[in-house]
């Protein structure tokens, strides 16, 4: 399960909406809104307010002259209060 979530994405964005309780996360092209509130809300034990959901443009590499996959990236608004603890 902890596989399907790619890592947590810091942009200038993505920090200044911590503060809104709300956490941007890259995961798996193939996962849907339902599948990703399970998992977060079982992995963080927290609760979501909201989920949104958007895939990433391909990009072009040079260095080997062809076009990456997409990407999804998952914006989730916890309720006041929540915060997720990595730590534990």
């Amino acid at each position: 399960m902890i596989d399907l979530l790619k890592f947590q994405m810091f942009t200038e964005k993505s920090i200044i909406s911590l503060e809104n309780t709300k956490y941007v996360f890259q995961v798996d092209t193939k996962l849907n809104k339902k599948q990703l509130k399970n998992i977060f809300e079982e992995l963080f034990r927290v609760k979501i307010q909201s989920i949104n959901t958007c895939r990433l443009p391909k990009n072009f590499s040079n260095s080997s002259r062809k076009y990456a996959n997409f990407t999804k990236k998952v914006i989730i608004t916890l309720n006041s209060g929540s915060i997720i603890r990595f730590a534990e």
